[in-house]
């Protein structure tokens, strides 16, 4: 499922945006796109290290990502992320 999102950035990370925009010759929207994506990535990857080191249970983590215990065990393996 897509959502659109309207938000309004700082102009340090608007600059930021601009430059990649214009450098990589794509659409703002695909460099904003990147950067959550590549945030959300980064968030689960911190949470599995947090559950690797035991300081959240599989369903902690999984609910601190809005998802199901089932949707969580799904992500973990489409990552190739240890269980």
């Amino acid at each position: 499922m897509a959502v659109n999102v309207h938000t309004v950035l700082d102009d340090r990370i608007a600059n930021d945006i601009n430059r990649l925009k214009e450098q990589r010759h794509v659409t703002e929207a695909v460099v904003v796109r990147e950067l959550i994506e590549g945030g959300y990535e980064q968030v689960i990857h911190q949470l599995h290290a947090r559950y690797q080191h035991g300081e959240l249970t599989f369903r902690a983590v999984a609910a601190e990502l809005g998802l199901s215990v089932r949707e969580f065990y799904d992500l973990f393996e489409h990552k190739g992320l240890p269980l």
